[in-house]
């Protein structure tokens, strides 16, 4: 049978016949430009790698792939490690990873690979970065969709023709990303209800026999994005959800919780306990939050230009003219200017024009820093939305480096896939968090 150690947030080791596989470890520190941190403290220590086969990581988003964590695992133990991640084009992670002296192996989509005699892996690829993946061994199958979206039902059944009814469904249960502005907490809600009816929706595709509920095990934990906590999905009334309304038997587990798939008889309670002290924790920690000092509009320039060039090098000109400027408004310098991605940033004088965004100077400056630096913003939360504005405009700016990030080059038919996804964003026809962001943060 296989065995389940929790790690944390979207974090688990699967052990059976030899192979000790861990999804997604992020154990410590903030992730996406210090908008994130873990709700709970994690048990799993980085000597527990001593006995760890394989790592698996879905995607590059920090919470789930982290280097800055990779970096403290000891060395003697990444050389008996084996990275699997889904074949890409730029092989980037796989690069990194063999620098810090892992094993590495790509995972071709949908296709059943061997890891020992009993144990097969099956990794399946959602939007552009995002993938899935089963495990299947002695007659058990556990599947971890980590925070993959899914827009159709075809996508959910193309799953299950792959996979079956798995024992296990590992699946996020709250929004991760900005859901909203302060206040606005209708919206937030409706967010948080959207992600229970996909949940619902998985569990009718794919018709597990457990849920674990997984990879929201989080909070907004800077001064500008507090607010989005307050609607956020509580794994208790998850729990609810999933047992009462759709009749699955649901198993929650907190940082260093052990299970034998096939044990039903698990009782949550001790762990659904645990987590309301720590949210109640979270709840009592405002004086904690993060502050970022402002940062001056010489550096802003300065890491402009840096991008532009890097934009420029990689991408064709007469296409980048065709992405439009946007308006921002500096909160903490009280100044508002234009972003264009080849002519640069400049002061607005006329107070009548309306900002497409309102954001602090210290999240600005990640945007240009990093090409997953919009991305990360659209995550953490960092930002308001001004009545009359047009935030899609902004994050359009950063756009063509996250692209660039994922190896592509701007052409015509991704310049045509970038205004569909933000007009399919705007008529609300699609998820949000889907694109590359800080590998690295």
């Amino acid at each position: 049978m296989i065995h389940i150690t929790w790690v944390n947030h979207a974090s688990f080791v699967a052990s059976v016949d030899g192979v000790s596989l861990i999804c997604d470890p992020w154990l410590d520190g903030m992730v996406f430009d210090n908008g994130w941190s873990l709700l709970s403290e994690t048990k799993f220590k980085y000597d527990d790698f001593a006995r760890i086969t394989h790592v698996f990581f879905s995607h590059e988003h920090p919470d789930h792939f982290n280097p800055p964590n990779l970096r403290k695992i000891p060395e003697s133990y990444r050389r008996k490690i084996t990275v699997l991640f889904h074949e890409t084009r730029d092989k980037r992670v796989v690069k990194l990873c063999k620098s810090f002296g892992f094993q590495t192996q790509e995972l071709p989509e949908d296709t059943w690979v061997h890891l020992s005699d009993k144990v097969d892996v099956l990794c399946g690829r959602q939007g552009m970065i995002d993938s899935w993946l089963a495990i299947r061994a002695d007659g058990q199958t556990i599947l971890n969709m980590n925070d993959c979206v899914f827009d159709r039902d075809s996508e959910l059944e193309h799953v299950a023709s792959l996979v079956g009814s798995p024992n296990v469904l590992f699946t996020q249960f709250s929004y991760a990303n900005w859901v909203g502005n302060p206040q606005d907490y209708g919206s937030h809600r409706r967010y948080a209800r959207a992600k229970l009816r996909e949940i619902a929706r998985q569990v009718r595709a794919l018709q597990p026999k457990v849920v674990v509920p997984c990879a929201s095990f989080v909070w907004f934990s800077h001064v500008e994005n507090y607010f989005a906590n307050r609607e956020a999905n509580r794994i208790w009334d998850v729990y609810d959800f999933i047992t009462q309304q759709l009749g699955v038997k649901t198993v929650v587990l907190y940082p260093g919780d052990q299970w034998m798939v096939g044990d039903v008889g698990t009782d949550s309670t001790q762990a659904l306990e645990k987590y309301r002290l720590d949210y109640t924790a979270v709840e009592n920690s405002r004086v904690h939050l993060t502050k970022s000092p402002p940062v001056t509009l010489e550096r802003l320039h300065e890491a402009h230009q840096s991008l532009r060039r890097k934009v420029i090098a990689r991408n064709k000109l007469y296409l980048l003219r065709m992405i439009p400027s946007t308006i921002v408004f500096l909160t903490d310098l009280n100044v508002k200017f234009t972003i264009s991605l080849l002519r640069g940033i400049k002061v607005v004088t006329d107070d009548s024009s309306i900002a497409d965004i309102a954001l602090s100077s210290e999240a600005l400056l990640y945007c240009f820093s990093y090409d997953w630096g919009g991305d990360t913003l659209a995550v953490n939360g960092r930002f308001i939305a001004p009545e009359g504005g047009n935030r899609l405009r902004f994050f359009r700016t950063f756009r063509v480096a996250a692209y660039n990030a994922a190896g592509f080059t701007l052409d015509l038919l991704v310049l045509f896939k970038i205004a569909k996804r933000f007009v399919e964003r705007k008529l609300g026809l699609t998820g949000f968090k889907e694109s590359p962001a800080a590998s690295s943060s």
